[in-house]
Formats: C-alpha cells, sequence, structure tokens
C-alpha cells in the first residue's frame, strides 16, 4: 500500500514539475528572448538580461524554481523512458507516436538544456573574458551580440543554430504533448471530445510557443 501511494505521489510531482515550474520558466524564456525581435531589440533583450541575472532572488529562483524541479523531473523522466515498451509496430495511431516522441524528446533534452544552460548560464560566470560578453556591476553577462557570434558557431561539425532549432522543437513538442497527457491523468478531460478539444488548445499551444521560439533565434542571427 505504501509503495503504491509511493508511487502514485512521485508521478504526480513528476508531471506537476513539469507543468507549473518547468513550463512556466520555459513560456518565460520564450518571451524574454522574442524581446530581441523587431527594431531595437538587441538593447530590449540586453536590457531583460541585466534586470534578470543582476536581481539578487534570481540564484534562489535559478536553484528552487528551475534547477531542483527539473532535476527531479528529469531523473523521474529517465526512469519512465526505460521501463517504458512502445508499441508504434504493431499500432500506428498517433497516440502511440506521440508515446514514442514524448520519451525520445525528454532524452534529447537532457542534453540540450545541460549544453545550453553551459554556453549561456556557465560561461559568462566560468570564462568572464569570453568577447561579446556584457559587464554589468561586475557580471559578466550573456549579450544579444554574443549570442550572434555563438550561433553562428559550429560544435561537433554542426552550426550551433541547428542545435537551437531542434533543441526549441523538442522542449515545445515535450511540454505541449505533456499538457495534453496531464489533462487526462489529472481527470480534466476524460470524454473522447474533451481529449480531441484538449489536443487541438495543446496543438495550437506548441505552434505559437515554436513560432515565437524560432522567430526569436533568427533575430539573434541579425546584426
Amino acid at each position: 500500500m505504501a509503495s503504491a501511494r509511493s508511487k502514485y505521489f512521485a508521478k504526480k510531482l513528476f508531471e506537476l514539475t513539469g507543468f507549473l515550474p518547468i513550463g512556466g520558466f520555459l513560456i518565460e524564456h520564450l518571451y524574454s528572448n522574442f524581446q530581441r525581435v523587431g527594431p531595437g531589440g538587441a538593447d530590449r533583450f540586453d536590457k531583460v538580461v541585466v534586470d534578470l541575472q543582476t536581481n539578487p532572488i534570481i540564484i534562489f529562483l535559478e536553484i528552487g524554481l528551475i534547477a531542483l524541479p527539473l532535476l527531479y523531473h528529469a531523473g523521474y523522466g529517465v526512469f519512465i523512458a526505460r521501463m517504458a515498451r512502445p508499441n508504434n509496430g504493431g499500432y500506428g495511431y498517433l497516440r502511440n507516436w506521440t508515446y514514442l516522441f514524448q520519451r525520445i524528446t525528454g532524452m534529447l533534452l537532457l542534453f540540450y538544456i545541460g549544453y545550453h544552460v553551459w554556453n549561456t548560464r556557465l560561461v559568462p560566470v566560468i570564462h568572464p573574458d569570453t568577447p561579446l560578453l556584457q559587464a554589468e556591476g561586475g557580471e559578466h553577462l550573456v549579450s544579444s551580440a554574443y549570442m550572434r557570434s555563438y550561433l553562428t558557431e559550429a560544435h561537433l561539425g554542426i552550426q550551433v543554430l541547428w542545435i537551437y532549432v531542434l533543441g526549441i522543437g523538442c522542449a515545445v513538442f515535450h511540454f505541449a504533448n505533456g499538457l495534453w497527457n496531464v489533462g487526462i491523468h489529472w481527470g480534466l478531460t476524460i470524454s473522447p471530445r474533451s481529449q480531441r478539444i484538449s489536443g487541438f488548445v495543446c496543438g495550437m499551444v506548441g505552434v505559437t510557443l515554436l513560432a515565437v521560439g524560432l522567430v526569436s533565434l533568427l533575430a539573434f542571427t541579425k546584426a
């Protein structure tokens, strides 16, 4: 009984961390990056970075509301992925494929998030002499100019821009499809009709976030 209850709450916490702190951060992160779009976008983005990273509370938010939930979600997600038994070979339904892609994108995101955090959050701290970083109050922070130069580099023979296209696509799909799953698992969308409506809404959320992410990415590549 205790084991079953523990598994139940562990899974609910897994779903909750993916929906609230991590999903919320994804939306905020895409919104902040979208400030780079349009005239004056470089200055707007640089100001957003300064306002966020020089706020003394940000380190506590990054640890408590992003890093710890992300570590739990990733750890439990790996456990689920190892237990998964995809049946796409026998059934070609859409939801069989989204089940598989949810796990594939989750595993890819483990590497992408680590790669992204290293190059945009830790490099300014560990290597403050990196060119094109902006200095503010003794801190060295990512700038629009740094991102433009960084996205044109090649890592492992692949231009960084395309690594980010894949990463953003995986993050958006994982969130939008996970949101649809949460509706079912939490008893919010039980009937086939409600699941179809939920699928449409979550799909539109995914398309919108993907568009915002890709438009922002392209804006960073412009002078």
